[in-house]
């Protein structure tokens, strides 16, 4: 279907979750103020990370959708809300069951959907960008050619308020956070075991940090993330700090304020990425291609070279690609990243 530009007034931008789906698909809204600025842009999540959108200065406002993917009268009671809106546009990122029907009851004249092969019936504009081999941030943007729109922006970002940002900047005070020249964050849990790194050599990395280096290290948690966070703690032969279990606002906040987060592709990484911090991040289970910023070198990768790698698998009974991957080799990639360079040569 060709769109008139005439006729948009109102945009729903949907991405109801993951996380860092949801930071990735932020790319698309200054674009998409930029070719309407009339236009009033709402975007439709779930509770968890509204705080990170809520005050962004291309949004009007965060619709959040507070019911379980498998509660049916919760989806039936969101339909009205939605129509009561009376958008003429939808840009359907997640393209679940839920946001297609939802989408379909609308009421919306133009409804853009990414290619999926399943509930394709509800999109009248369809776009294949999901499958090019770029960067999450950029497909998203290049979806929205199918409207005409052919600028492209790299660069997901996220809302900090005062109040956040107060908190992470008093929490680090309390850790003695000045008399360290590098604070690190890592992430050593995760709800994709077949993604995560071995307890043991997180903390061996963690000793290599602090000693070489004096590093201040956080580890962050969520959930039953806490017992591998409590293991690597005990296997440590140097001082290491758990996060609170902080909202993401104030996280995103902490990690505005530190140099470094180190982790598997997961949501940290990306919101570490949308608030500037450099990142360093291992992959074997999925491509680096789209889920990491492989042109910027303060955002590196690494990635083992075995077979079996880009398996898509959420756990493994082998898990080789991660246990080729040592210590010595994550701290050479760290001491690489040109952000950190004056901060390293400190101790050098």
């Amino acid at each position: 279907m060709q769109l008139n530009r005439n006729e948009i007034g109102r945009i729903l931008v949907i991405q109801l979750r993951a996380i860092g789906d949801v930071v990735q698909t932020t790319a698309v809204l200054p674009v998409l103020r930029q070719n309407f600025p009339g236009a009033r842009i709402h975007f439709l999540t779930t509770p968890a990370p509204e705080p990170l959108l809520t005050g962004l200065p291309e949004l009007d406002r965060v619709l959040v959708y507070p019911y379980s993917a498998h509660d049916p009268l919760g989806f039936l009671k969101f339909i009205p809300v939605v129509r009561k809106q009376k958008y003429n546009l939808i840009l359907d990122y997640q393209v679940s069951p839920a946001t297609a029907y939802l989408t379909a009851l609308s009421g919306v004249r133009y409804r853009l959907g990414l290619k999926l092969n399943r509930r394709q019936w509800v999109y009248n504009i369809i776009s294949d960008a999901n499958h090019l081999p770029e960067y999450s941030a950029v497909q998203k943007c290049k979806a929205l050619e199918k409207l005409g729109i052919f600028q492209v922006n790299r660069q997901p970002k996220i809302a900090i308020s005062g109040s956040a940002l107060a908190t992470a900047k008093q929490f680090i005070r309390e850790q003695g956070a000045e008399e360290h020249p590098l604070l690190v964050n890592i992430t050593p849990g995760g709800k994709r075991p077949a993604r995560q790194w071995n307890p043991e050599k997180i903390a061996r990395l963690c000793e290599m940090l602090v000693r070489k280096h004096r590093a201040k290290i956080f580890l962050n948690w969520s959930g039953r993330e806490k017992e591998t966070v409590e293991k690597v703690r005990k296997m440590c032969q140097v001082e290491v700090t758990p996060l609170p279990e902080w909202s993401l606002d104030v996280f995103a906040a902490f990690l505005s304020q530190i140099d470094l987060h180190f982790s598997y592709d997961n949501g940290p990484k990306h919101i570490a990425i949308a608030v500037g911090t450099p990142t360093l991040a291992l992959f074997a289970t999925d491509r680096p291609q789209v889920w990491n910023p492989v042109d910027d070198p303060n955002h590196p990768y690494i990635l083992s070279d075995v077979p079996c790698r880009f398996c898509g698998l959420r756990k493994c009974r082998l898990m080789i690609c991660m246990k080729q991957i040592e210590p010595e080799a994550v701290l050479k990639k760290i001491e690489a990243i040109p952000a950190l360079q004056k901060k390293l040569k400190r101790d050098r």
